[in-house]
């Protein structure tokens, strides 16, 4: 497997391969998940270097359709498909084939240099139409584990497809590399390993603009309490459920504190509430819902935890590690790899709350030394993940394939 990672002082003869104009991408909806927003962060850094972005999507309307309209990059939407975002979900056939032959249609008349795809679905679709379009270089994009072949186990052969027509496959952590290996048999040296770029908005910090004082009094926090944040959406496996029963376990022998779960309801709120009041940690959480002003309310914490039970490569992780703050992360998928295994925060087990919340004691009784951890890995994370570095890299995939193709 290849890393790609933009160092300075390149070769002249790979500054003068000669960039690609078009690159046409292809993804599910413009909702703000972690693959959505990497998807955006690469077409505004391609656009500054001079590429011309369109974009294929199911649903196009969500929070993130403004980036792209401000960047002048045209939206396809496959008429009538919001329901195919899920093809375990699909009840229309004819509904998908037609979306599958405007994608195909899409890249036969616009003739991109570059198709490139993310997520289970629209890899495959992205695949196949690329392939069946002539496009000199279609790149699918593994961004996390595949745990959707355990729960649904015939994508295996959907997945397999998609890469054994892909001219390249890029993976976001050496844990995704590992487990795409390993479940579906890709040779290695397909695999390209990109890692995440940080939005630029993630970097400013809110105590940088006098915001986060005045953020903590409106959130409740009262001066010495103890801010704990995690941002996920509320799905099982994000592992808020072991969170709160950390949190009620360790807030009985450290300051006092406070816990702000941010995220969408994908369904499992109101049981995550019901669990909160059985604790009697009702008062000393809140559940903010999904927010677009997340690096302020990082900023505006004190300690960050993440206790999914499994992650490909986290962008929540990275961005709260960008904004300096300490960090307690469960060691699944590529979370010890953004923690350089554990130099730039804490390890637990997941599914452990008894060791978690001992873990959130630590770091809380240890604050000063864990904040000065945290200036040292926001510098380091803001430079290796930067969304420059994204799109260079993605950049520097581009030019060596195609003039190798």
């Amino acid at each position: 497997m290849l890393t790609i990672e933009s160092k300075t002082g390149a070769h002249q003869d790979e500054k003068s391969l000669e960039n690609p104009k078009k690159a046409l991408f292809v993804i599910g909806s413009l909702s703000a998940g972690g693959a959505e927003r990497q998807m955006v962060v690469l077409i505004e850094g391609l656009v500054r270097l001079g590429v011309h972005c369109e974009v294929f999507v199911f649903d196009g309307s969500g929070p993130l359709r403004p980036r792209l309209d401000a960047e002048n990059v045209t939206v396809h939407v496959a008429t009538h498909a919001r329901r195919i975002a899920h093809l375990a979900k699909l009840g229309n056939l004819a509904t998908f084939v037609r979306a599958f032959v405007a994608l195909w249609w899409l890249a036969l008349t616009t003739k991109p240099e570059i198709l490139q795809a993310y997520l289970p679905l629209t890899n495959f679709m992205g695949a196949v139409a690329g392939r069946l379009a002539g496009v000199p270089l279609v790149i699918t994009c593994r961004r996390g584990l595949g745990t959707h072949q355990d729960r649904y186990p015939w994508w295996r052969i959907f997945d397999r497809i998609a890469n054994k027509l892909s001219h390249v496959v890029t993976v976001n952590s050496q844990a995704v590399a590992d487990d795409t290996a390993a479940r579906d048999g890709i040779e290695p040296s397909r695999l390209i390993l990109i890692r995440n770029g940080l939005d630029s908005l993630t970097t400013r910090t809110a105590s940088v603009d006098g915001e986060r004082w005045p953020l903590r009094q409106k959130l409740g926090l009262q001066a010495g309490e103890i801010g704990f944040i995690n941002v996920a959406n509320l799905i099982p496996y994000k592992g808020q459920a072991d969170l709160l029963e950390a949190f009620a376990v360790a807030r009985a022998t450290i300051p006092p504190s406070k816990l702000f779960i941010v995220g969408r309801d994908d369904g499992l709120g109101a049981q995550l509430k019901a669990l909160a009041a059985a604790l009697g940690i009702t008062e000393k959480v809140q559940f903010l819902g999904a927010r677009h002003d997340i690096p302020n309310l990082l900023s505006a914490m004190d300690i960050f935890v993440l206790p999914s039970h499994e992650e490909g490569s986290s962008n929540a992780l990275l961005e709260a590690l960008a904004c300096g703050l300490p960090v307690i992360a469960t060691d699944v998928g590529g979370n010890r790899e953004a923690l350089d295994n554990g130099s730039f925060g804490l390890l637990v087990p997941p599914r452990a709350p008894k060791i978690l919340a001992e873990t959130m004691k630590t770091i809380a009784e240890n604050l000063p030394v864990w904040r000065d951890t945290g200036a040292q890995a926001a510098e380091f994370i803001q430079r290796s993940y930067s969304s420059e570095a994204l799109a260079n890299n993605y950049m520097k995939l581009y030019r060596n394939k195609l003039c190798r193709e």
